[in-house]
C-alpha cells in the first residue's frame, strides 16, 4: 500500500515533468523558430485515471473500507471486473488476490494483502475523545482540534472536565488513508503548477559511462 502511494505520487509528478520539459519547451521552440525535431513523448494520463478517477482504484478501494465484511480479495475481484479491458492494468496469471499496474516507468506488481486494513488506519472518534478529556494536559493538546482554544497557561495539569469534549464528530478522522493522500497530493500539484519549475539537466557523456570516451 505503502509502495502504491509513492508510485501514485511519481506518476504524477512525471506528468508535471513531461508537460513543462517537453511539451512547454517545445512549444518555446517553435515560438522562436528554433530548428528542431519534435519529440514524441507519452502521456501517462490514463494511468493517473486508472488510480485517481471515478471508480478507479482508491475509489474501488474506498468502497470495499465502507462493506461491513469488506476483504483483500473482495476488492481486488473487483478491480478485475472493473479494469480487466484498461491498457494500464493486468491480472497476473497465477495469483487473485495481486493486480498489476503499467506505470510510467514500469510494471509494478502490489499484493493485495493488508490494503483495506492500511486504507481504514484511521482514529475512532471515541478514542480521541477519551484522550481528549485527558488528565494529562499534554496528552489533551495533542489531539485538540485546530478550531478549538488552546487552554491557557494556568491551567492545572489534573483538572479538564469532561464536557469541554466537542459532541460534533471530527470528519478528518474518519477519511481513509488513500483519500488524504490523493486530496495532499492534489494540493502539492497545484502548488507545483503554479510555480516556474526549474529542472538540473544531468549529461550522460556515452551510453557505456566509460571515461574518455
Amino acid at each position: 500500500f505503502e509502495q502504491f502511494c509513492i508510485n501514485y505520487a511519481n506518476e504524477k509528478l512525471q506528468q508535471q515533468f513531461n508537460s513543462h520539459v517537453f511539451k512547454l519547451e517545445q512549444d518555446e521552440y517553435m515560438k522562436e523558430d528554433i530548428p528542431w525535431t519534435l519529440i514524441d513523448f507519452y502521456d501517462n494520463q490514463p494511468c493517473i485515471d486508472l488510480i485517481e478517477a471515478r471508480l478507479g482504484i482508491l475509489d474501488l478501494l474506498d468502497e470495499e473500507c465502507k462493506v461491513p465484511k469488506g476483504t483483500d480479495q473482495n476488492w481486488a475481484q473487483k478491480l478485475y471486473k472493473q479494469h480487466s479491458s484498461s491498457g494500464h492494468f493486468q491480472k497476473p496469471r497465477m495469483s487473485n488476490t495481486s493486480f498489476i499496474i503499467i506505470h510510467f516507468a514500469d510494471k509494478v506488481e502490489y499484493q493485495c494483502e493488508g490494503f483495506l486494513e492500511k486504507n481504514r488506519d484511521t482514529v475512532y472518534e471515541e478514542q480521541i475523545n477519551i484522550l481528549k478529556a485527558s488528565e494529562f494536559q499534554l496528552v489533551a493538546d495533542l489531539f485538540q482540534d485546530k478550531s478549538e482554544a488552546p487552554p491557557s497557561k494556568s491551567s492545572k495539569v489534573n483538572v479538564r472536565p469532561l464536557k469541554t469534549v466537542p459532541k460534533v464528530p471530527n470528519k478528518e478522522h474518519r477519511k481513509t488513508v488513500g483519500h488524504q493522500f490523493r486530496s495532499s497530493l492534489h494540493l502539492l500539484m497545484d502548488t507545483l503548477n503554479a510555480t516556474t519549475p526549474h529542472y538540473v539537466r544531468c549529461i550522460k557523456p556515452n551510453d557505456l559511462k566509460e571515461a574518455f570516451s
